[in-house]
């Protein structure tokens, strides 16, 4: 009521607001109401100004201690390894926190809709600030009495996830809204909900939905159906925790959450939402079965080409996936149904080319509990294994396999070998004492052309390992490795000329520029055409009516021999058709001795035979 007295006082003792002085003085209770209202104002002024001041302050320290944010579309992290097999199909990765980049204008529709559905279904409408949302979470959270609801977009989980750190304060929410406003502005709706993909965590520390796919369902992010988009999406409110291969129940369970969500948006149709909550998970074997063997062999060896990287290389190695995957189920195969039964726990393969090229290689029984390279790590006594060693040494050295030898015990100094069934057959041809895998007649030959030479012919052919200079390595007393008596045996596949085994073609960039490529051998002829001709043919004998009789294939040129080492401890078969060599080899990691009937023209044999068969038809 005064102040509409001193309003109504003012408009009619007055022409104009301001008075003067006698005027003012008349007028009952101005001076004491007029001064109030202008403090008020001064002050609110004063206050409006400070204010100003201080958030102006606050904006620019907000801004100076905001992260880099012109680099977002760079990745920070050390170079990655990408490992492709002959074929160009991938591998693994090595060293690669990021997967493949998507964008969502080539993904199927369904997998950026899996996750805007879930986690902002206004994401292609609002600001960058859902406010709806915001208040909705608020209001939830507050009903709960606990964070029961998140209110934030996916634009600023991207300005969270990329920018900032995961303290809950004041400032970072203030910086995470900035950070938010200019990725809006910056970028297209479709580049951010890309970026946002591209730097989500899934599993395992590594970013981005395309290395989640592949390690969940095997599949690159491009193959996965409905119901595998809902479980990436499901997993974003919590990684660990709804990780099928973790939890698979919990997993589903949420992938149903999400389809419903899906179909509620019109997303999917009701047959789709039907079929896909329906989807059984089935878990991922990501060992890479026996391939990590070739995989550490191969990164072994790469530094040796190249040196330190400081790009990220992509590496063309020699194995052929589908190789592998036979090698692998022939020999698990074996291992299952034969291990016990001749008691042998572990299988060692390699499979080459002419060109020295390894196409697979299975090191063990089981990567995951050894990775013990049996192929290349392990050192043997090769047995029976070595003799064609010696008998090339004899022909090189003018004998003929028509020569004959008697069959008998025969002794050196104080050492008598004996034949393996104790049988002696007297006189036999050279061709037959290696088909029939005699041990006198090989015994013979080193005493007639000098234990020397034998040496010099077995290094010659790629046995780098000391060998022991006495009688008894014509047998296989000295311990090599399984690629060294394959590679050595390829000689004779690949006409005389010998063959350096390798599992890197080539080495490039990403963009194509090779960094390395292999060209060539490098080995010439170590074995004369003639000699060659020679022992194939002698070889060949071994297959079609001796000991690697199992390792026959009708109508086919296959040629090879058998190995067992004493005490029936180490079983070997080694063959080669004119294409491939194949080295198999079967025993225990403790050396303890396999069954009597564990020898070299049993199971190695027909390891191989199944092999080569699936070789020969594909």
């Amino acid at each position: 009521m005064k102040l509409q007295r001193f309003k109504y006082k003012l408009s009619k003792g007055c022409k104009a607001y301001h008075c003067g002085p006698a005027v003012k003085g008349k007028i009952k209770g101005y001076k004491y109401e007029d001064s109030y209202f202008k403090t008020i104002l001064y002050y609110l002024f004063v206050l409006g100004i400070w204010a100003s001041i201080a958030f102006s302050i606050i904006l620019v320290y907000l801004a100076l201690t905001l992260p880099n944010i012109d680099d977002i579309t760079n990745k920070t992290r050390s170079p990655s390894i990408t490992i492709l097999d002959r074929n160009d199909e991938k591998i693994t990765s090595i060293n690669d926190m990021y997967g493949e980049t998507v964008d969502i204008e080539t993904l199927p529709k369904h997998v950026w809709q899996a996750v805007v559905a879930t986690e902002d279904k206004r994401f292609f409408n609002h600001f960058g600030v859902d406010i709806r949302g915001l208040l909705r979470a608020i209001y939830s959270n507050l009903k709960a009495n606990r964070t029961a609801q998140g209110g934030s977009t996916i634009t600023q989980q991207l300005a969270k996830n990329v920018f900032l750190s995961k303290e809950r304060s004041l400032k970072r929410k203030l910086q995470e809204v900035m950070i938010t406003l200019w990725l809006e502005n910056k970028f297209t709706k479709n580049q951010i909900l890309s970026l946002y993909l591209n730097r989500v965590s899934l599993v395992g520390g590594k970013y981005g939905i395309s290395i989640a796919a592949e390690t969940l369902f095997n599949k690159s992010i491009y193959d996965i159906n409905i119901a595998e988009a809902a479980i990436l999406a499901g997993m974003l409110k919590a990684p660990s925790r709804l990780n099928p291969m973790k939890n698979p129940d919990e997993s589903l369970e949420r992938m149903k959450v999400v389809l419903k969500l899906m179909k509620e948006q019109n997303y999917i149709t009701e047959m789709e939402y039907e079929t896909a909550k329906n989807y059984k998970y089935e878990k991922q074997d990501n060992n890479f079965n026996q391939t990590r063997y070739f995989i550490d062999y191969t990164m072994d060896n790469f530094n040796s080409l190249i040196g330190d990287i400081k790009t990220d290389i992509i590496i063309h190695t020699t194995l052929d996936n589908k190789i592998q995957k036979t090698a692998e189920n022939v020999t698990q195969s074996y291992l299952k149904t034969d291990g016990n039964k001749y008691n042998f726990s572990q299988i060692a393969t390699i499979i080459l080319n002419t060109d020295g090229e390894i196409l697979g290689l299975i090191g063990g029984a089981d990567y995951k509990t050894s990775q013990f390279n049996r192929v290349t790590q392990m050192k043997r006594q090769p047995g029976s294994i070595f003799k064609p060693f010696v008998y090339l040494a004899g022909i090189e050295h003018g004998l003929k396999p028509t020569d004959t030898f008697i069959d008998e015990i025969t002794t050196i100094g104080n050492w008598s070998p004996r034949n393996h069934d104790d049988k002696y057959l007297g006189n036999v041809s050279m061709a037959t004492a290696l088909e029939k895998s005699l041990n006198t007649v090989p015994v013979q030959i080193a005493k007639k052309i000098g234990l020397k030479n034998i040496i010099k012919t077995a290094q010659k052919l790629g046995l780098v390992d000391k060998l022991s200079n006495d009688y008894s390595i014509i047998l296989g007393t000295s311990e090599t490795t399984l690629l060294d008596l394959t590679s050595a045996y390829a000689t004779f596949a690949n006409n005389g000329y010998g063959v350096i085994p390798h599992s890197i073609n080539k080495i490039t960039t990403p963009t194509g520029e090779i960094i390395y490529e292999r060209k060539g051998s490098g080995v010439g002829q170590l074995i004369s055409k003639q000699d060659t001709d020679t022992m194939n043919s002698m070889l060949k004998n071994v297959i079609e009516g001796g000991t690697g009789a199992n390792a026959n294939i009708a109508g086919e040129q296959i040629y090879g021999k058998t190995g067992t080492s004493q005490n029936n401890r180490d079983a070997w078969f080694i063959g080669y058709t004119p294409k491939y060599i194949t080295g198999i080899w079967i025993g225990n990691d403790d050396n303890s001795p396999m069954s009597s009937s564990s020898y070299g023209g049993t199971i190695p044999a027909k390891i191989f035979k199944t092999i080569m068969t699936y070789l020969i038809v594909n």
